[in-house]
């Protein structure tokens, strides 16, 4: 793995107040938590998990909830289990209430214990394989096979609790409170009951929709499509707010305020109130970009390189190598990404500097990383390159007093 490539430029004020006061300090006008108002948690015991893809229902790929693993002790992280997927892997995992839910090559959804890896229960067989994340709260998991029938299962048995009449889904659904959205591959948008599975309102779009998941911020849900368009709409009602054209190969971020996404040769940040145009970053190196990940004042993507921004202007901080097509994850200071070729990696997000990896040997020759890393109580789970989920944790024999009085460096 090579040295991180440095630039001597302006920290975002964002960034040095996370530096001198520790995560979760950052204060931007607006979102002074840079915590999405669909997600922020009124439940003071509640766990680190990682219910959906990318993390919330605005996508940011950052759990502000992780206190366990840090920039000092990410380096210590050892395998703790690994359990078989069969018939392959192509979509990311989800964690809650101590299960990692994950959809399989082989058309079933699978539960893992996440102490152990222990399996748990293995769903009804689908028609197609699973080629995106579940969302899991409320007892269930919702999910679809590739272009089929979005199901809920029992989150404790995988029996199936209903079916809704939503075909043709391919993208992650999006879950927010007591509302869970879905774009179907014709460009509907729908929200539906999470509890029945019943149509709250629905939203019909031109084309089409195969892996731009739903996007819900406070008071809007973002929905990009094939037809190179952007769309906000009120997320209790489905009125449409405004409409643009713009695109991106995966699914938008939203913080601050701000949509973030990806689109050769840019990187590009739009007001979420109107659709304006904020800026632009010319670092994309590949039509295959990630989806962004937004943290501290700073938003992460993946191209040929790992770049972090500074989301007020899009100037370029920092860029390490970890090419990868499916975008970082962040949680606690730490950046995790992938390289395609097997190898993960855990960066230092105030300075790009490596701080762990791991290389997972494969043989798909660097075309075949397509899940991304999941920080959820203290351990990180890696779905593939090859057909096992695995989990890292800090070792159990290590002094978790002196891991924690290890200071920054």
């Amino acid at each position: 793995m090579a040295a991180a490539k440095r630039y001597v430029l302006r920290l975002p004020a964002s960034l040095l107040l996370a530096v001198i006061f520790g995560p979760g300090s950052v204060i931007v006008e607006g979102d002074a938590q840079n915590i999405p108002e669909s997600d922020i948690r009124t439940d003071p015991a509640a766990k680190a998990d990682w219910p959906q893809a990318s993390f919330d229902s605005a996508h940011t790929g950052f759990n502000r909830f992780e206190t366990v693993l840090r920039r000092p002790n990410v380096r210590h992280l050892t395998q703790q289990w690994a359990s078989l997927v069969s018939g392959g892997i192509h979509a990311s995992p989800v964690v809650s209430d101590g299960r990692v839910f994950i959809g399989s090559g082989d058309g079933h959804m699978y539960a893992f214990d996440a102490a152990t890896g222990a399996t748990l229960w293995i769903g009804e067989a689908q028609k197609f394989f699973f080629a995106a994340s579940a969302a899991a709260r409320h007892g269930l998991v919702f999910a679809s096979s590739l272009d089929q029938t979005l199901l809920a299962y029992h989150a404790e048995t995988g029996k199936i609790a209903w079916t809704s009449d939503l075909t043709g889904v391919e993208a992650s659904p999006t879950l927010k409170n007591r509302m869970l959205y879905v774009a179907t591959f014709d460009g509907t948008l729908t929200a539906l009951d999470p509890e029945t599975g019943a149509s709250i309102w629905s939203a019909e779009g031109n084309c089409c929709v195969v892996n731009q998941s739903p996007v819900v911020d406070g008071s809007r849900v973002f929905q990009m499509r094939d037809d190179h368009t952007l769309t906000a709409y009120d997320t209790q009602t489905g009125e449409q707010l405004w409409r643009i054209r713009a695109f991106s190969v995966g699914t938008l971020a939203a913080s601050y305020g701000m949509l973030f996404y990806s689109y050769y040769p840019d990187v590009v940040a739009l007001d979420q109130a109107t659709g304006s145009q904020l800026w632009t970053a010319p670092v994309a190196t590949s039509a295959r970009a990630g989806s962004p990940a937004v943290a501290n004042g700073l938003v992460f993507v993946t191209q040929s390189n790992l770049w972090a921004l500074d989301a007020a202007t899009g100037s370029p901080v920092w860029s390490a190598q970890a090419a990868s097509a499916v975008g970082p994850t962040v949680a606690n200071g730490v950046v995790y990404a992938s390289n395609q070729s097997g190898e993960w990696d855990a960066f230092d997000e105030r300075d790009g500097s490596l701080l762990w990896s791991v290389t997972v040997g494969t043989g798909c020759f660097g075309d075949c990383t397509v899940t991304l890393p999941v920080i959820a109580n203290g351990t990180l789970y890696l779905a593939g390159p090859d057909s096992y989920l695995r989990a890292f944790t800090l070792p159990s024999r290590m002094n978790c007093a002196l891991l924690w009085s290890e200071q920054d460096k």
